[in-house]
């Protein structure tokens, strides 16, 4: 690793400074996206019964942790994130890379495993996000329509709250994960941050096709962990997808929730992770 590397560093690609937090002294290296609401921190447990394996670079993703006074406007695009990637690498004195992601951060993963295969050496999921991609975000973010409703619920949130409340009556949204939703929205600075987010990521949308077909001929480590009780990532679907995709998938089912990254989780992990 180069000198300057330590346990916490920021680096620079484009015109914006990234922060990153390092677990773990292995010696091959993941970048680590979080999910929506964590921070770098979220892979410290999982660092704990991997760290002879890995060096884990746990990223703050755009608004989150030291990254919430981020530009407005960021687009986390293609053309970004060869950039990106490409002064990450240099930092660490690397050519390939690992990348490890848990829900809004599994797609993120999938997303860069499709732009640059040749750079990725392997892919570990928790509970992503994207297998596939709900619909709902795809308009809230990619049509017009959709980002001119979206942007007026950060000051009127209450068609929001009503569809939560409509959802759960009719018993399409679960009372948990519509506690969730409630919770998530709460307030204007939760919202923006929602906003933000879901904008800044809405072009890291991995295709399935493409995916695949880039795959072929190029194996590589696909590792996908689920909870059987997820009430957010559905456990049936996200699988279901997950092997069309992966067809070399090592998939590991535990019966958990989603938060597959806590200390409680991690325990039950650890089981088959050091077989």
């Amino acid at each position: 690793m180069h000198n300057n590397l330590t346990q916490n560093m920021e680096f620079q690609a484009g015109d914006i400074h990234w922060n990153v937090s390092q677990f773990g002294q292995g010696p091959q290296y993941l970048i680590a996206f979080h999910g929506y609401g964590q921070d770098a921190q979220a892979f410290k447990h999982f660092s704990e019964i991997s760290s002879d394996t890995y060096s884990i670079l746990s990223i703050d993703l755009a608004y989150h942790g030291k990254h919430t006074e981020f530009p407005k406007g960021f687009l986390f695009n293609r053309e970004y994130a060869d950039i990106w990637l490409s002064a990450l690498l240099e930092a660490i004195g690397q050519k390939t890379i690992g990348l490890i992601g848990y829900s809004i951060g599994g797609r993120i993963a999938m997303s860069m495993l499709e732009w640059f295969p040749n750079r990725i050496s392997e892919l570990i999921l928790f509970a992503p996000d994207g297998l596939p991609v709900p619909k709902t975000y795809l308009f809230l973010t990619r049509t017009l329509l959709g980002q001119w409703i979206f942007k007026g619920f950060i000051n009127s949130p209450q068609i929001a709250f009503s569809l939560i409340m409509m959802g759960e009556k009719l018993k399409v949204i679960k009372t948990k994960v519509a506690d969730f939703y409630r919770t998530e929205i709460l307030d204007a600075s939760k919202r923006q941050q929602l906003f933000d987010t879901w904008m800044a990521y809405r072009n890291a949308i991995p295709s399935n096709n493409r995916l695949s077909k880039q795959l072929k001929g190029n194996s590589k480590h696909v590792m996908c962990i689920l909870g059987l009780r997820d009430a957010v990532i559905k456990h049936a679907i996200t699988r279901k997808h997950a092997r069309k995709r992966f067809p070399d998938l090592q998939l590991i089912e535990l019966d958990l929730g989603h938060n597959l990254l806590s200390n409680k989780s991690i325990k039950h992990l650890s089981s088959y992770w050091n077989k």
